[in-house]
């Protein structure tokens, strides 16, 4: 008879005792499963062992869960030279993203997406790094680098009991190294590309881990830099043609110390810094044909991001507290040309759109974790955030000659005397003070029946403040002197999120389980008093939309615990839904709640290590996201029954295949590998349907990678080849006044990559 695994609480921020120290494996959606053999048993006996994740704030074997959840190791994004979110998403197949560039990500999971606030909620080790996006919208999330990652893991569906208001749909956490008391240890990564018709790519990584105090104290320095890469080439019309001007330039640190003063107390402190930039245009113009862009003005990118943690857990007989503390701040600023909407409105310029964000999020948690004796457990806490977005956007005349505005924003423009350059600008704030209080209990009913509970409480206040620096204006009206403010609202909502689930455990290796789990993001408010001067009406604030996931799954080893396999099917109906709505003089933009959507889906993942060297996994998830009733009326945008909702890939493959065997050269002798690894993802849309005037189709594609080489305990050397059939794939588009503009990946590149450890 089987005996069921008591769920454990996380006893410490040193996560390494019980992962980092198994051989992982990943499989389709990047499941890792560590892969163990017993010396005493026969050669045909290689069981996958079982994974411990603490994606529910305890420490869970991830066959019991009875939720949805991919991890990936560290091991598995060194072997395919993951290093963002962007390239993340190649990896497993439970993860979109819609990706415009360096710093511009919109996450989806299971279909979920639309304009409004983000509906993914990720997180960095401990701390929320979720962003709000340039006005509130749900893009340019966060991209920092994935380096010293101990794994990264992805709960799909609905998180909100444990993780709050932004994870409607799932959450994304990235979890590091932490410091090791015990050794000293580091690692040196390189690798050189030369990139197809493009610039050569560099990255570096170095990790130095130093005990201060043996067992007591220890520090752990990570430092990482990404040049190069570029292979946009732009024909800005004025004689000055220019190649590959994407380079991207990513250098960044972390240090972090971890102390543990007794046995029973944990802390740990890191500090992050990460900045990227980009000298010019993106994306290529779909007209122009692949990698030519013709922007005439300059379309620089820069970043930095700054995030500090601290985490102490303190370990009673009884369960584990831990307390949380974060502050991330982040800085952007970006062009884009948008002289195709100046031709359109009659304005003979150059027309540069400049936008900023100064973006702060302090986050804290106190929380306990059981460990009773008995067959109940729970894990209770109080989360509390502040966020602050203030933001800039001006439209402004650039110089046609070095294809750059004089100035960046209002205030710039008048203290430099280029005031004229300022065709249309304006300031937006927006803050969400927000306070949780959550409980979650697991009850074993029986030694295969366990029942889980969860409910959350949030209460929150939003504030929007909008500014107009310079109403729109060209040539004639004049230079505005005052700021107007057009908004400047505040509102309050709470809401129950609520998680129920049931497993059985069917045999030793076999687990089923059904759940249904409520999920919803905070509303806001819209500019309606300015668009009622123009005669326009707007609804004065949208509401927090909802959503109810439903879903039953089975977890199982196979062949003497060779294979793991899951399956999950699931239903999801989504009220309220925050969508963006132009009014017919395309004008004013806003957001709306209207509409309702269904979602069903299948996610089955497969994993496989056999004797004779060979390994793989496969994940494979189908995706049928529509609209449940017709949308109201909403002049250019409307939506009917039936209609898929944009940007949801109905299919989505990805997997690898790695053969292992010993080899021999005399000097050098180790273990040569070659590995294969693909990944697939069908068409989406960019609207409901075609009288959406940006609407437009998202072509379906398939990305290979291969890389050969020979590692050995402390290194590892290999040839990669990325993108080989040499794509260049719609991984994400922005379709606007100003055109169709789409954004891909790196042409086919074939590098070196050498790693060290000692």
């Amino acid at each position: 008879m089987r005996q069921h695994r008591v769920i454990r609480p996380l006893k410490s921020p040193r996560r390494t005792s019980l992962t980092i120290g198994l051989a992982l494996c990943s499989y389709a959606a990047m499941v890792d499963s560590t892969m163990a053999q017993d010396a005493e048993s026969a050669p045909s006996s290689r069981p996958i062992e079982e994974v411990m994740v603490t994606a529910t704030k305890r420490e869970t074997s991830m066959q019991d869960i009875p939720v949805a959840i991919s991890a990936v190791t560290g091991e598995s994004l060194e072997k395919s030279q993951t290093y963002d979110i962007e390239s993340f998403a190649r990896l497993d197949p439970a993860i979109q993203v819609n990706n415009r560039g360096v710093g511009d990500n919109q996450i989806i999971i299971r279909g979920i997406s639309s304009a409004g606030k983000p509906t993914v909620g990720i997180y960095y080790d401990e701390a929320v790094i979720t962003g709000l996006g340039l006005d509130g919208g749900s893009d340019n999330q966060p991209n920092i680098g994935m380096h010293d990652v101990q794994r990264v893991e992805i709960l799909k569906g609905p998180q909100g009991t444990l993780f709050g208001a932004n994870s409607m749909s799932g959450t994304m956490r990235v979890i590091t190294n932490s410091p090791n008391l015990d050794e000293m240890e580091g690692s040196l990564k390189l690798s050189a590309g030369s990139v197809y018709g493009g610039n050569g790519l560099f990255r570096g990584e170095g990790v130095l881990n130093v005990p201060l105090i043996e067992n007591t104290l220890a520090a752990r320095a990570v430092i990482w830099s990404d040049n190069g890469g570029g292979y946009i080439d732009k024909k800005p019309g004025n004689g000055k043609d220019l190649k590959n001007v994407n380079d991207v330039k990513v250098n960044g640190a972390k240090l972090s110390f971890g102390w543990q003063p007794t046995d029973a107390l944990n802390i740990e402190f890191s500090g992050l810094h990460q900045k990227s930039e980009v000298d010019d245009s993106q994306y290529f113009e779909f007209d122009e044909g692949e990698y030519n862009n013709v922007s005439p003005t300059a379309e620089p990118f820069e970043a930095e991001i700054d995030l500090f943690s601290l985490l102490a857990a303190y370990d009673l007989s009884a369960g584990t507290v831990t307390a949380t503390a974060s502050y991330m701040e982040r800085d952007m600023f970006l062009s884009r040309d948008s002289t195709p909407t100046a031709i359109r409105f009659g304005i003979p310029a150059l027309l540069a759109y400049h936008q900023s964000q100064d973006y702060s999020i302090f986050s804290s948690e106190l929380r306990f974790a059981s460990d009773f004796s008995g067959p109940v457990q729970l894990v209770t806490g109080l989360f509390y955030a502040d966020q602050e977005s203030d933001s800039q956007n001006a439209a402004l005349v650039a110089d046609p000659d070095s294809m750059v505005a004089p100035c960046d924003f209002h205030a710039d423009c008048v203290s430099s005397g280029n005031a004229e350059a300022d065709i249309n600008s304006a300031n937006n704030v927006n803050t969400i003070e927000q306070l949780a209080a959550f409980l979650e209990t697991n009850i074993e009913l029986s030694p295969y029946w366990t029942a889980t509970l969860g409910v959350r409480y949030y209460e929150a206040d939003i504030e929007d403040r909008q500014v107009t620096t310079q109403g729109l204006r060209f040539p004639t009206s004049p230079v505005q002197t005052d700021d107007e403010v057009v908004l400047d609202e505040s509102i309050s909502e709470d809401e129950f999120s609520y998680n129920v689930a049931l497993s059985y455990a069917a045999t030793e290796n076999t687990t089923l389980y059904a759940r249904a789990a409520s999920g919803f993001r905070p509303g806001g408010v819209n500019n309606a008093d300015n668009a009622a001067d123009y005669g326009v009406t707007v609804p004065e604030r949208y509401e927090s939309d909802e959503l109810w996931n439903y879903e039953i799954g089975a977890k199982s080893y196979l062949l003497d615990k060779k294979i793991y396999t899951e399956l999950t099917l699931y239903h999801i109906d989504w009220s309220r839904q925050q969508i963006s709505v132009t009014d017919p003089g395309g004008t004013f933009v806003y957001i709306s709640n209207t509409g309702k959507s269904a979602v069903s889906g299948i996610e089955a993942m497969v994993n496989a290590s056999f004797d004779n060297g060979l390994s793989g996994n496969i994940g494979i998830t189908y995706t049928d996201s529509k609209l449940a009733e017709d949308m109201p009326d909403t002049a250019e945008t409307s939506g009917y029954d039936g209609d898929r909702l944009p940007y949801s890939a109905r299919w989505s493959i990805a997997g690898q295949l790695e053969y292992e065997l010993p080899v021999d050269f005399g000097k050098v002798s180790g273990d040569g590998y070659v590995n294969a690894n693909f990944n697939y993802r069908s068409d989406s849309y960019t609207g409901f349907n075609d009288e959406d005037p940006n609407y437009q189709k998202l072509d379906g594609y398939s990305l290979f990678g291969l890389r050969a080489g020979v590692r050995q305990a402390n290194w590892d050397v290999n040839l990669f080849v990325d993108n080989v059939t040499n794509q260049a794939p719609e991984i994400g588009l922005r379709v606007t006044g100003d055109g169709y503009r789409v954004y891909t990946t790196r042409p086919r590149t074939i590098g070196l990559s050498y790693a060290y450890r000692y």
